[in-house]
């Protein structure tokens, strides 16, 4: 009886010894941020997050202001080495992956210029509802300018996060 209990104790102390010796990753980028990565996005539910930070490098092919909910739309070719961020969706979007940056943010990240090289850093999700991957929200763009959200834009999206309605 004693044995099979040293046994035990032994097995648990290393057990514990283990879990204390885990290496801290570093985040893949400065730029990633801590709490909720989706944060002041329209309809969360829908995006499922596989990494709450990753970074991408690539060109943009097309930049688009999305009127609905605020957010600037970005399809970006992923470098070779990033492809592995895209899924079978992604076709769809010719290849791309997307990147939105959020109205609340624009104050903070640049948007980009279509055909810039950028490094992109944010949340990597699914778009369940569209069925491809996307960086979103976008925290950190490499290149490009700061184009804030007008008050008239940070008003609609407020509301529209408060009641799911878009202003009549």
């Amino acid at each position: 009886m004693w044995r099979a209990a040293f046994v035990l104790t032994l097995f648990l102390v290393c057990c514990t010894a283990a879990c204390s010796l885990r290496r801290q990753v570093a985040p893949p980028s400065p730029h990633c941020r801590g709490g909720n990565p989706l944060a002041g996005v329209y309809h969360p539910q829908r995006l499922v997050v596989k990494s709450r930070c990753r970074v991408a490098i690539g060109t943009v092919h097309e930049v688009k202001f999305e009127e609905y909910d605020g957010d600037v739309h970005i399809d970006l070719r992923p470098d070779q080495p990033y492809e592995n961020l895209l899924s079978d969706g992604n076709g769809r979007v010719g290849g791309n992956l997307i990147v939105e940056i959020i109205p609340q943010d624009r104050s903070r990240v640049d948007v980009p210029p279509v055909g810039a090289r950028i490094e992109v850093v944010g949340p990597w999700v699914d778009d369940t509802e569209h069925g491809w991957s996307e960086l979103h929200p976008a925290w950190w763009i490499s290149a490009g300018s700061i184009q804030p959200a007008t008050d008239q834009e940070l008003r609609a999206v407020r509301l529209l996060l408060q009641t799911g309605q878009a202003e009549p």
